[in-house]
């Protein structure tokens, strides 16, 4: 039998392609449950509390997937690093389909307890701690030494072009009802994970020492700390990322300052979207090259004066303009 050569071609690979279309629909389902997931809780809370109680609960659904995330974050980077990733990433997948189907049937309900819609939300956080760096991690794996900057750039895309189109399915689909959402969500993570499944490549790593997963977590820690360039990007990120989150509140402007309903929380959910989607356009033919660092500061403090602009608006175009200059300056700073 004859071997095909080497080529730079990710897609030439079929288990690249594979994990390449997993990541992708995954992304997709991630952002359009998110989306659901803010506007049920916001829903049924107003229907028995007002809208600052509403509002705190729409913040402590975010909280509730945070918590086991960044709790497991450790424990989670050390496995990856000792398991087979592609089993990782497959128990990670069925567990977050099996929390969306039961988020859809709690939305068949009028008044489904919350009590459960955050059990569910815990579940899913922790899920999403195993399977971030699990799947990050695969590609390297599926393809040879020269195509891997390639399959690194394209794994990349397939993130944003899911974190592009997923909050405008999921606000879309909630203009309908939240079921429709989640049950499109779960839907697309069965198809990520049957897509993981079918991945033939070894994507256990080589354990090159017999390390501790404690020494592994130490080791990792003392990475971050040393590396100021690295500790610098990851503390700004997860700054931008707690106090810039806008769009987690939706569904309050949605309902009870626009006054929109769920058609227009459909149409402020897609403006980032469309915005994250021109700017990628503009960085595909016109791509960063130098003073990366000044461009992600630039991308940061715009996507703080569109959070500014967002906040006194009480104007349907205003707001989605500012929501698109969010997203617009978001793909920027990534």
């Amino acid at each position: 039998m004859t071997v095909a050569p080497p080529t730079s071609k990710v897609f030439a690979y079929p288990d690249f392609a594979y994990f390449w279309t997993a990541r992708f629909v995954m992304t997709v389902a991630v952002s359009a449950q998110s989306v659901a997931l803010g506007w049920q809780v916001y829903a049924v809370a107003r229907l028995t509390r007002s809208i600052d109680e509403s509002a705190f609960l729409v913040g402590m659904i975010g909280l509730a997937q945070f918590l086991p995330l960044f709790a497991l974050t450790f424990i989670a980077g050390a496995l990856a690093d000792r398991a087979d990733r592609k089993k990782v990433m497959a128990v990670s997948l069925a567990v977050e389909a099996l929390c969306t189907v039961g988020l859809a049937l709690l939305a068949l309900s009028p008044a489904p307890p919350l009590s459960a819609v955050f059990a569910l939300a815990v579940v899913i956080g922790a899920a999403r701690a195993f399977l971030s760096p699990a799947m990050g991690a695969m590609a390297p794996m599926l393809v040879p030494g020269e195509a891997l900057p390639k399959a690194i750039a394209m794994s990349s895309l397939a993130w944003q072009s899911g974190a592009v189109f997923g909050p405008w399915l999921g606000g879309a689909l909630c203009a309908f009802a939240p079921a429709y959402a989640y049950a499109a969500a779960g839907a697309l993570f069965v198809a990520a994970l049957v897509c993981a499944l079918v991945i033939a490549s070894d994507t256990k790593p080589k354990q090159l020492a017999a390390t501790s997963r404690l020494a592994l977590v130490r080791e990792g820690v003392i990475y971050v700390w040393t590396n100021k360039i690295v500790l610098g990007a990851i503390s700004l990120d997860l700054f931008a990322v707690l106090l810039g989150g806008a769009t987690a509140l939706l569904p309050v402007y949605a309902r009870d300052i626009l006054k929109v309903g769920e058609g227009g929380f459909g149409l402020l959910r897609s403006a980032p979207a469309i915005g994250a989607g021109l700017m990628a356009i503009v960085l595909a033919r016109h791509p960063i090259r130098r003073h990366a660092g000044l461009w992600m500061l630039a991308g940061v403090a715009v996507f703080g004066l569109g959070t500014v602009v967002f906040s006194v608006s009480t104007v349907m175009w205003v707001s989605m303009l500012a929501l698109a200059v969010l997203g617009a300056a978001d793909m920027i700073s990534v």
